[in-house]
């Protein structure tokens, strides 16, 4: 009668010999699904964000906030961490040191007041940690504000994390290797005790050595072939399992679940996050105006409180064009009409777009076409087969003519003045003589 592998436990008196052996046992994968569907969505804002650009008649300021914010960073890299942070964190900081760099920081202490401002020491950036505090008026400290958000991910991802290692577990379970061992002819390997090291240390048994190498065969090759030794037979029960298999496709869907609540909260339309093709012009601009246009405006009112001062502000204040900067070609028939009836000037058109004013910008049109409305309307336009001969003599001072109040009709059509009648005032009193 033969015996399993686990038979070798109960005969040997040294009980520790079983947590030497790894059978079936495998390394369980924590998922962070928490972390994922935060992450995911957090880098999807920072990257959009980070496309921005920071319009300042301040050069050294527009250097700071476009170019390189700090010697180890860019202008797109620092903007993306800091949007991350402020997503993550629901709070971000950012100082500048003695050389006028912009450092953001890791860690921090917010020390509160009712009437002074806040002050922040223990700021640490990277390994290094001022020991000095800064005053919140020499600061950035950006807050999302959204407990929606942290309540959320602290509770109901939590579960879906939960659910999610358990799927994922049984997937690995139903497609595991299982196998029964016989050693019940082999009294050599079974009776072989591990032996100690010279350092102390347990060394592999016999058994658990060709354990090992037969099964790390059947994993890691397409072909295996292993030499069984006298007396060992294997028995593989894989294939004998019935148990319900776990779809991908089931894992996959509540992966996106997570992603999707959070990107609702966040205000990202869960479709953009997913690359769908289906209505991406109405979930791009629904992005932009809902998500991308408050964070840009939040971001924008930080930097003119910190680093405009009031008496410049509205020459020098700081202005954020985002990807929800309007199009000027997808808007150009409304540019037209309303500089076309002097509404706007070409420089206010110009700087709702975002484009700096040009020489002689200043100056109101408007068209030849429109004039303003009187009691007595004048023709809209000089049509001369809308006058008689006589009519248009009389707007030039003329004395009309016998047979001129016929319609004035196109250079062919031209109506003959009869002969044989005497002109009223004729061609010697246009020129002021008489007879």
């Amino acid at each position: 009668m033969s015996f399993n592998l686990f038979d070798l436990f109960t005969q040997r008196k040294d009980a520790s010999y079983v947590y030497d052996l790894d059978l079936i046992g495998g390394e369980q994968t924590d998922i962070y699904l928490r972390q994922y569907a935060i992450n995911a969505c957090a880098n999807f804002l920072a990257r959009t964000v980070s496309q921005s650009e920071f319009k300042t008649a301040n050069k050294d300021v527009y250097y700071k906030l476009n170019v390189r914010p700090n010697p180890n960073q860019t202008a797109t890299s620092f903007w993306q961490e800091l949007v991350f942070k402020l997503i993550t964190d629901n709070e971000v900081l950012v100082i500048q040191d003695d050389t006028q760099d912009l450092l953001i920081a890791d860690s921090y202490t917010h020390n509160v007041k009712a009437v002074f401002p806040d002050t922040f020491s223990g700021v640490l950036v990277n390994d290094y940690q001022f020991q000095r505090s800064f005053s919140m008026d020499d600061v950035w400290f950006l807050q999302y504000n959204n407990d929606q958000l942290a309540n959320y991910t602290n509770q109901l991802l939590s579960d879906y994390a939960k659910l999610f290692g358990r799927m994922v577990s049984f997937a690995m379970r139903n497609k595991q290797l299982r196998g029964i061992v016989d050693f019940s002819g082999a009294t050599d390997l079974g009776s072989q005790a591990p032996k100690d090291k010279a350092d102390g240390t347990k060394q592999e048994s016999p058994a658990q050595r060709f354990i090992n190498k037969l099964f790390h065969s059947f994993r890691d090759n397409d072909i295996a072939i292993v030499p069984l030794q006298k007396g060992v037979t294997y028995d593989e029960v894989s294939g004998k399992y019935s148990g319900a298999d776990q779809s991908f496709d089931d894992i996959k869907a509540l992966r996106d679940e997570a992603v999707d609540s959070v990107a609702e909260i966040i205000g990202i339309p869960p479709a953009l996050m997913h690359g769908a093709q289906a209505e991406v012009d109405q979930n791009k601009q629904a992005f932009l105006d809902y998500c991308i246009a408050p964070l840009n405006q939040k971001i924008e009112d930080e930097l003119n409180a910190k680093i405009i001062n009031q008496a410049n502000y509205q020459n020098d204040k700081i202005k954020v064009w985002g990807l929800n900067r309007p199009d000027p070609f997808k808007q150009a028939e409304a540019i037209d009409k309303i500089t076309a009836v002097g509404t706007l000037s070409r420089n206010e058109v110009r700087g709702h777009f975002g484009y700096d004013p040009v020489a002689g910008g200043d100056e109101y049109y408007m068209t030849k076409n429109y004039q303003k409305i009187t009691d007595n309307p004048q023709p809209e336009s000089e049509d001369l087969n809308a006058k008689t001969i006589n009519e248009r003599r009389q707007a030039q001072g003329l004395k009309p003519l016998a047979g001129g109040d016929a319609i004035w009709l196109s250079n062919q059509q031209t109506p003959a003045i009869p002969t044989g009648l005497a002109p009223k005032g004729g061609d010697n009193d246009d020129e002021g003589n008489s007879n």
